[in-house]
Order: structure tokens, then sequence, then C-alpha cells
């Protein structure tokens, strides 16, 4: 996770704006994100969080603004102005590779092995070595707990295990941050903790991470910035014990009060970092 010492910005959104037909979806949203830092977006289905994520690789063009990663543009429009020259598919794919995503379906390849799932990437966008990838494929399966599990096909594992492979693939670009779209919302409620887990521990390597998650205990362990949108705006951001558990805008204390049981499930979380830092 991201400290004071270290604030170089790997990711750059300023004045993002997205239209869906007539409908304004995302309405001028500026957001840096520190090396190493994990930013959590939150809010009610429709607030635009999955739009935003998906502007950052490009899944979704925004109508205006910049967006810019590891101190390169790769986007830009001005509000009112016509499109420019087209990006190629060669250039969107060299940008993805600055990206990590992780879906809420799996998306694996039915015919290739976990193995084989994580090395296709890099062997085939960056045309780097078999022999390489390979071995940093099992490094990377390894790291997620799934080295038993490497020559099983998709349809061989769990949703968990499945969801595990997909982020060792996203790993396996070496991107500069990594894109998590509601990770765990298509998993059984015992499959949930152990990608979780998964993520935690990806978190203290360092990766930079934005993820849009409902899980707000989640949220509350993972984040080192939680922001909420709402109807495509961001309306309060700060540290997760501030905006999750003392939020002051209205719409969010709204938001925050329809998990009843919130505070109890953040409690532990709350005093186990207490006792961390004390």
């Amino acid at each position: 996770m991201t400290t004071e010492a270290n604030q170089n910005h790997v990711l750059r959104l300023d004045r993002i704006c997205l239209e869906f037909g007539s409908r304004q979806v995302l309405k001028g949203v500026d957001l840096d994100v520190a090396e190493g830092e994990v930013v959590v977006l939150i809010g009610a289905s429709g607030s635009g969080k999955t739009s935003l994520l998906r502007c950052i690789n490009l899944l979704n063009t925004p109508s205006s603004g910049s967006i810019s990663i590891d101190n390169e543009m790769i986007f830009h429009q001005e509000s009112g102005r016509q499109s420019g020259k087209a990006i190629s598919k060669q250039e969107v794919n060299r940008i993805r590779s600055k990206t990590g995503m992780v879906f809420q379906q799996f998306n694996l390849f039915p015919h290739m092995t976990a193995l084989q799932n994580v090395m296709e990437g890099p062997v085939i966008v960056k045309k780097e070595q078999p022999a390489a990838v390979r071995e940093k494929a099992m490094q990377l399966l390894t790291m997620m707990g799934l080295e038993q599990h490497v020559d099983k096909y998709p349809r061989q594992l769990s949703g968990g295990q499945q969801q595990r492979v997909a982020i060792a693939r996203g790993m396996a670009m070496q991107p500069k941050v990594m894109l998590f779209d509601e990770p765990t919302s298509a998993l059984d409620p015992e499959l949930v903790g152990e990608v979780m887990k998964a993520i935690v521990d990806l978190a203290k390597t360092g990766m930079t991470m934005v993820i849009v998650t409902h899980e707000l205990g989640f949220a509350f362990e993972v984040a080192d910035r939680v922001v909420f949108l709402d109807q495509g705006v961001i309306v309060e951001q700060g540290a997760p014990e501030e905006v999750l558990l003392r939020p002051a805008h209205p719409r969010l204390q709204s938001f925050v009060g329809r998990f009843h049981e919130t505070a109890d499930l953040l409690r532990p979380f709350l005093d186990a970092r207490v006792k961390e830092e004390n």
C-alpha cells in the first residue's frame, strides 16, 4: 500500500465525461491514483463506478477528458469537439497492456489450462519467450495458491479458483495498475473469502489497484482510499475509516445506512488495524 513518501501518480483522470446516447453517465470525474495505492470505488447501481473503471483501459471511450497512465497520455478529448484521429487497434492493445483487468465473470479461455490462460497474454501480445513466461506464470499461480491446479481447465476449477487464475493472468502482463470490477459478485458466498484474501495479499506487494466492489468490509480492509460515486460524480472520498464509518455527505450516509450490519462488520477490521498501528 502507498505511503506518504511515495506519491508518484501512476494513474490520472481529468474531467472524464461519458455519454451513452442522451444519458450522461460520468460528469467530469477527476481522480489521481498514487503508485502502490489501493483505491476502492463504491456507489449504488448506476452511479458510474464500473463505467469509470472501463474508461481507464478504453473499454469505454470517454466523451471528453484525459487519461494518463505512468506519465503517458493515453486519451485526450476536448469537450464539444469532434473526435480526432482514431486510435489504432494495435495502439489500444499496447495501452491496455498497462492495465490488468479482472471482471465479474472470469472470462478465461475454456479450451486452455490455468497455466496456458496466464501465459497467453505475454506470449501472444507482448511476444515474450514462452520458457520465461512459463516460469513467471508458475510463480503467479503459486502466489494465488493454485500450484496444484496449473494443468486444470476452467471447468475443473471452482469459481474462486477461476477468479484467482484471472488475477494471475492480469498480473502476468506486468501492468502498472490492476483493475477489479466486482471481483466477488459472481461467486458463491463460501468462495468470496479466498478471492478477497488473494487481492489483499496482492495489495501487500505494492501493486497499484482500483477496485469496484459492493463489499464494504472488504473495502475497509484493503483500501487506502474509498471513493463514493453518485450519479456520475465523486461526492466524497478519503480514508476508509472516515468514508465508511463517519460519512459526511447525506447520499453517502444513506448508502452506508442501507447495510444494517455495516458497523458490526467493520468493527473487527478497525480494532485489528488500531491494534496493529499501536
